[in-house]
């Protein structure tokens, strides 16, 4: 077994004795992933959200000086996926399983001596569940705990950075380029559920009022923005980007420990 890359890092890889061994963990940061297996259009597999977390550390954590206290929590892989309801291969936790599965992750990580926990979250229907649960990680365990953010930049069109919301051009460039044995680039679709001059009444992802939404009532494919423009091209680049970013992150958590 190989993967993952960064397995000196992976709770779930030491023993007992390795990790009572760890020096600084009152100081170290525990990464929990969290990321959703849900319908990615015609072309993804199912667990785009669930891989990506994993991608991503396997490209960044190798990066990191060996003496980085960084650690990895055992992921939550599936999560809440309500909105896509409907499609084969979601797989869907209530907000309430969520919410008890991080608080019990967190409890576990505060009993194992650790202080600091950041979530790795890839699924944006997981993040409101996500801050409330950290709240009371926090009031409840006194743990120190955020949302692992790591932007970075993206050649994207403004129509597609407005509506392209899922199964779109990034993330179907990202598999590409990381999964090839996955995909299926041929049978990509384009779906709008609005334009940069008519938005339609669903507004986009980040506007300051939505309307609650269920895919299937606005993308037959599961498809929200244009898949047909996404290269593993683009995906090498972003991926590297998206490592980068992840590392610069990092580094900044362990700096503030010190």
């Amino acid at each position: 077994m190989s993967w993952p890359s960064y397995r000196k890092r992976y709770l779930p890889s030491m023993t007992l004795a390795g990790i009572q061994a760890i020096s600084d963990r009152e100081d170290a940061l525990v990464i929990l992933p969290t990321g959703a297996v849900e319908q990615h259009g015609p072309q993804l597999p199912v667990g785009v959200d669930a891989l990506l977390s994993q991608v991503y550390l396997d490209l960044a954590l190798p990066k990191l000086a060996d003496e980085a206290p960084v650690y990895v929590a055992p992921p939550i892989q599936a999560a809440k996926s309500n909105e896509h309801d409907g499609f084969p291969g979601t797989v869907i936790l209530h907000r309430e399983s969520l919410r008890r599965m991080i608080l019990s992750a967190g409890r576990q990580i505060k009993e194992w001596g650790f202080q600091r926990v950041a979530i790795l979250n890839t699924h944006g229907g997981n993040i409101s569940v996500i801050k409330s649960a950290l709240r009371e990680l926090h009031l409840k365990y006194e743990l120190k705990v955020e949302v692992l953010s790591f932007p970075y930049e993206t050649e994207i069109t403004d129509r597609e950075r407005a509506f392209g919301i899922h199964a779109n051009d990034v993330e179907s460039s990202l598999m590409y380029a990381l999964t090839p044995d996955l995909v299926d680039p041929s049978a990509a679709t384009c779906c709008w559920i609005g334009s940069l001059d008519d938005p339609k009444i669903l507004q986009s992802e980040f506007a300051p009022a939505t309307y609650a939404w269920k895919t299937l009532d606005i993308s037959r494919s599961g498809t929200v923005g244009d898949a047909t423009i996404g290269t593993a091209e683009k995906g090498r680049l972003w991926a590297e980007r998206a490592a980068n970013s992840l590392v610069r992150r990092l580094n900044e958590f362990v700096g503030e420990s010190e």
